[in-house]
């Protein structure tokens, strides 16, 4: 969002105190707090990583605001007189249109929710603005973007939420029910490199498993059908309303001894406590995110135990595995890469 600043500046004069901005990448969020330079900021994120990550960024910039992570943003107090809400052109609608209605309900009676859109001519924003606050305003077409606003004049809009529950099974194994929201992995219908991985993974009755990068938790529970009541399902993920689903899913199909962990480097878990780790990272992120669930995962396996992770790129990927475990298997599946490794009792430590 490289325009952000200047985009700010044309509905700069709308802003008051206490503001909060809902979400956005986190380096442009920090110029943004340093823009407005309004006491009592709060920076609103889902993500316990991208948090770590815009604490950063205000401390290069030496800027102060709170920040605060939330499964979902109605989780705050309706106290807030400006909701800024930095859309990237890449972010997902359906993400969108979730932080806009939720939004409405941290508002002050009279408060004023803005988007700051990267698009030139931005068409989605107006016509959820309109249904939600009745009628909204937007700043003339620009290269910089465009910026919508709107004004609560009224609290009379009941919570909704923008579920899509799926079914998802492997080969004629049985199914799971899975409930899934905006702003997770896996929204609205199971990931085919899930799928793919799933289908190669050796997982065994009694086994200890971690769905490392959990999402909804859909892997997690499909896995937990196989490992049966003496096995356990371990999950975790960096974004909080990603294990809110997941603790939700699990308990609703009955995976087998759950935990559920919010983190954001995998600290929490003990080592060599998993005979199996499922890992599917973003694709988006090769290096920082990719890396830690590699070379992070390594110490949690037991000896003999198997890693699995399922990519798009292998190239990338497989040197880092093997310099992490010293061997690894490539199997090529559905389109997709699934690398498998395997702790051996030689590398585990004494």
């Amino acid at each position: 969002m490289k325009h952000l600043a200047p985009l700010y500046a044309k509905v700069a004069a709308r802003v008051q105190p206490p503001v909060c901005i809902a979400l956005g990448p986190p380096w442009p969020v920090a110029q943004l707090v340093q823009t407005i330079a309004l006491p009592d900021t709060v920076c609103v994120q889902m993500d316990l990583h991208q948090a770590e990550r815009l604490r950063d960024c205000l401390k290069e910039l030496q800027v102060r605001a709170q920040v605060e992570t939330v499964a979902d943003l109605w989780d705050l107090p309706a106290r807030f007189a400006t909701v800024i809400f930095p859309a990237a052109a890449h972010s997902d609608r359906a993400l969108k249109q979730d932080v806009v209605e939720q939004a409405y309900h941290i508002l002050q009676p009279g408060g004023t929710f803005i988007a700051l859109s990267e698009y030139e001519r931005d068409h989605l924003f107006a016509p959820w603005l309109k249904k939600l606050y009745g009628r909204c305003g937007a700043t003339p077409a620009s290269p910089e973007g465009t910026a919508i606003f709107a004004t609560k004049t009224a609290d009379n809009r009941p919570r909704r939420r923008h579920e899509i529950t799926f079914h998802a099974r492997i080969g004629n194994g049985p199914s799971v029910h899975i409930v899934s929201q905006p702003g997770t992995f896996s929204y609205g219908r199971f990931d085919e490199g899930s799928r793919a991985m799933l289908e190669i993974a050796e997982i065994r009755p009694g086994d200890r498993v971690l769905d490392l990068g959990c999402g909804n938790g859909a892997v997690g529970c499909l896995a937990g059908l196989r490992v049966g009541a003496a096995g356990s399902v371990t999950f975790v993920d960096s974004n909080l309303r990603a294990i809110a689903l997941a603790q939700r899913n699990a308990t609703a199909n009955q995976t087998p001894q759950p935990r559920f962990l919010a983190a954001a480097r995998l600290e929490g878990l003990e080592p060599a406590s998993f005979d199996v780790i499922l890992a599917n990272p973003p694709y988006y992120a090769l290096t920082e995110i990719t890396r830690l669930f590699i070379a992070g995962a390594r110490p949690l396996l037991a000896p003999g135990g198997r890693y699995y992770l399922v990519t798009k790129m292998p190239t990338a990927v497989v040197p880092m595995i093997f310099q992490t475990f010293g061997d690894c298997s490539v199997h090529e599946n559905r389109g997709y890469s699934v690398i498998s490794a395997t702790r051996g009792p030689s590398s585990f430590p004494r």
